[in-house]
């Protein structure tokens, strides 16, 4: 079905080039729910945290708040990533930017990405987490306005959006290539665009309402979609925006999570 289609719109040997850059991805969906528990893959809501670590705060010592926990155990799994373990990502809900930090996008002040391999030591209630806010005299700029689930498939994912990605596959960029591949038409252009099913997932490809912050030699390192997390009723960053998170490959085998670039962007 994908070859028909790509070959509607290019010649069979551009065809077999796109298609060979296809790989797995974890495909995220979000549905609304209430009173999740601590250890269950969200998105909003509050999350595990063990007592024996201090609650992320971000520089001026102020809580930082749960954007989303995957629980491995409860997804598919994909080839490099965690089989099982929690992977926590917290923002600054009082920063405007909710803290991303453009000087300097791997530090952990306004963001932080936690991982638990186990579920042994006493986590901050529900309760207790809620009294860190309700201490809080500020305005809060929320991304995700409530609590979903968060429930994985593996599905198969091609590159055709302008990324870090789509350079390194096909060793050129986005406009050059697509206006090569279709005559600069137009609607071949947006047919293809659309071909590119990039959403909420864990692997694959990631796709930017602005532009990739890794295209650029000093940001190569980080080669991987950890995760992202796209927009939704419910959920927004900015105008219709997306947020992403990146990390080296081998970093990620190792599970190791001190390194990872965090970014946003809207329309």
């Amino acid at each position: 079905m994908l070859r028909e289609e790509l070959e509607k719109l290019v010649t069979r040997e551009i065809a077999n080039g796109i298609l060979a850059t296809e790989k797995e991805r974890i495909s995220l969906s979000c549905e609304p729910a209430d009173s999740l528990g601590l250890l269950v893959s969200k998105a909003g809501g509050r999350g595990y945290l063990p007592k024996t670590m201090a609650y992320p705060k971000n520089k001026n010592g102020n809580p930082l708040t749960l954007l989303a926990q995957i629980n491995f155990s409860e997804m598919p799994h994909l080839e490099g990533f965690p089989e099982a373990g929690l992977l926590a990502f917290y923002i600054d809900y009082l920063d405007d930017l909710t803290g991303l930090d453009f000087d300097d996008q791997t530090k952990q002040n306004g963001f932080r990405v936690l991982y638990f391999e186990k579920f042994d030591d006493p986590s901050y209630s529900l309760e207790e987490q809620d009294a860190l806010f309700d201490s809080v005299d500020a305005e809060l700029f929320p991304v995700v306005d409530g609590e979903f689930c968060l429930q994985g498939v593996l599905a198969k994912q091609i590159v055709l959006k302008e990324s870090y990605d789509f350079e390194k596959a096909y060793g050129a960029s986005f406009y050059e290539l697509l206006d090569k591949w279709t005559d600069e038409d137009e609607d071949k252009i947006d047919r293809l665009y659309e071909l590119d099913s990039s959403s909420s997932q864990l692997g694959g490809y990631p796709f930017f309402t602005q532009e990739d912050p890794r295209l650029g030699e000093e940001k190569e390192y980080h080669d991987t979609l950890l995760f992202q997390l796209d927009s939704d009723d419910k959920i927004m960053w900015g105008d219709m925006g997306v947020g992403n998170f990146f990390i080296n490959l081998e970093d990620l085998k190792r599970k190791d999570f001190s390194n990872v670039l965090y970014n946003w962007d809207c329309y």
